[in-house]
């Protein structure tokens, strides 16, 4: 009888355990709602994940192109996680020594658009859960998507339904506006507004993404151009200069800005990815001389890569992600040519490789250090 008493007892007591932790577990009823999740259990990416880099797959040279495969570089260096091109394909090339992420990318400019939908089957069913944008600078006027915000919402929709029919783990991306400026912002918000009206719904967006490429806007004239279906307000553009291009305070900014707009319309919990950042302008526009101008674009790669690897907020930032402004970020380029007035006009700055060597140049070298600094002993000094 007396070990019957101790069974019924530890009984007791166990059970009075179990609904102490259940109740431990229960949201407090005293606010009347559950608490917010503001941070995550960790890391949404690893450290090389976040670091991605755009391959340009036919390079300007003079009049010409010179055509590029990724499987002909050895990038395992740079320790990043993904790349683009600009594209779609079932099969991506890996680069020699390491294997990418390749973020899949739908044109929407005149010509590109509609695709071969059969192709974009083949890719979405032999690379599932993968990453889609819908344009690149779709609101651009130059040479980009130069779409009016009702004319991408119904390029978005029809591309978004039949992704999602190919491969329902698809992630489906907005195509990164050039930069996020309030002018833009607008173009946004005016092709969410005409998605809504068309369709009844709201614009399904599985991950936000942007460009910060820092550039005038401005009508006719070097920069980013005014976005296309849109008229800018008194004081809506940002007329930046080209010594801007390079600005590390702007970059924050305009990153800040971007994810607190994505709060106030209901996307914080959203991953953001930047798919093209750096300085496209010649070093010398952006200084007083090319070496003042190479040492300016290292220092931008350096603090804005400190930044993005380190930026929290807990008002704004992505819960899933411990509360990060961006998630991961996209450098351009890996091999494109560099500017000259009078044999390469189509050239830009920041490339990282020699497209004739695959071999590193200043700003890849620099990569490289930051990247492995302790490995190779070689201190990436910041001023």
């Amino acid at each position: 009888m007396r070990f019957l008493r101790q069974r019924i007892l530890w009984l007791i007591v166990l059970t009075a355990l179990v609904m102490l932790t259940l109740w431990a577990s229960l949201p407090s009823l005293s606010s009347g709602r559950a608490p917010e999740n503001n941070a995550s259990s960790g890391p949404m990416y690893t450290r090389k994940e976040r670091f991605g880099i755009a391959f340009v797959s036919a390079v300007p040279e003079g009049q010409g192109y010179v055509t590029q495969s990724l499987s002909e570089y050895r990038v395992a260096a740079l320790k990043v996680g993904w790349y683009s091109d600009w594209s779609f394909n079932a099969n991506p090339a890996q680069p020699q020594d390491d294997t990418l992420e390749y973020v899949q990318l739908i044109n929407v400019r005149a010509g590109s658009w509609p695709p071969d939908w059969s192709a974009v089957r083949e890719a979405a069913t032999r690379n599932r859960g993968a990453i889609w944008i819908i344009g690149n600078e779709p609101e651009g006027v130059y040479g980009q998507g130069n779409r009016t915000p009702t004319e991408y919402a119904e390029i978005y929709h029809e591309a978004y339904t039949r992704l999602k029919s190919y491969d329902r783990d698809a992630r489906i991306a907005i195509g990164g506006v050039i930069e996020p400026t309030p002018l833009r912002l607008r173009w946004i918000e005016e092709a969410m507004a005409a998605y809504q009206a068309r369709y009844g719904t709201p614009m399904e967006v599985d991950v936000w993404n942007i460009h910060v490429q820092i550039l005038q806007e401005k009508e006719g004239d070097w920069g980013a151009g005014i976005p296309a279906g849109i008229t800018p307000r008194p004081g809506e553009a940002r007329e930046y200069d080209l010594t801007d291009c390079a600005s590390i305070p702007i970059f924050k900014t305009l990153v800040t800005e971007f994810r607190t707009w994505m709060r106030a319309h209901g996307q914080r919990n959203k991953p953001l990815i930047i798919s093209e950042m750096g300085v496209l302008q010649p070093s010398d526009y952006i200084a007083p001389d090319k070496e003042s101008g190479d040492q300016r674009i290292e220092q931008f790669m350096a603090e804005t890569f400190d930044w993005l690897l380190s930026a929290t907020d807990p008002d704004i930032g992505c819960p899933a992600d411990e509360n990060r402004l961006v998630q991961r970020w996209l450098w351009f380029s890996l091999n494109g040519s560099f500017w000259d007035q009078d044999t390469n006009p189509r050239g830009f700055n920041g490339s990282l490789y020699d497209y004739r060597t695959k071999r590193p140049n200043r700003f890849g070298l620099k990569w490289i250090y930051y990247q492995n600094p302790y490995r190779l002993n070689v201190p990436f000094v910041r001023k």
